[in-house]
């Protein structure tokens, strides 16, 4: 009987373990850079052409905010609702943290665009404003 309580103990903690290890490991996302974007609406270049610019950062442990200096931001784009966002342009970063691009609106119908730097050091995907360029 104490062979069998013992066996049937270490199972269920071996469980438990096992358990608490995998939901830890996804419970603590990693933490995200922040994107400030200002609305390319205001910033109208051409006919159909809008400039996108933003400033992405990286918060730090101590309060701090760093800039991600020299480092590539994915612009995406989707024509509907129910479309995947496609990868359009791959913009770097200035060494404040500073990204600028053109982005534009089409003659007929929406496209919704919207920026993204992927998962690195430690920081998760993280994904800017979405915007929605179109004609009346």
């Amino acid at each position: 009987m104490r062979m069998l309580r013992a066996v049937l103990s270490a199972l269920v903690a071996a469980l438990l373990v096992t358990g608490a290890l995998s939901t830890g490991a996804s419970a603590g996302s990693a933490p995200k850079r922040i994107i400030e974007e200002e609305s390319p609406r205001d910033h109208q270049v051409s006919y159909n052409a809008f400039k996108l610019k933003g400033v992405v950062s990286e918060p730090q442990l101590d309060g701090t905010v760093l800039p991600y200096a020299n480092q590539q931001v994915k612009i995406l784009k989707k024509a509907c609702g129910s479309c995947k966002w496609k990868t359009v342009k791959k913009v770097k970063t200035n060494d404040n943290g500073v990204f600028k691009t053109r982005i534009f609106a089409p003659e007929k119908g929406r496209w919704k665009w919207r920026s993204k730097v992927d998962h690195s050091n430690g920081y998760g995907n993280t994904k800017g404003t979405v915007w929605t360029l179109y004609f009346d």
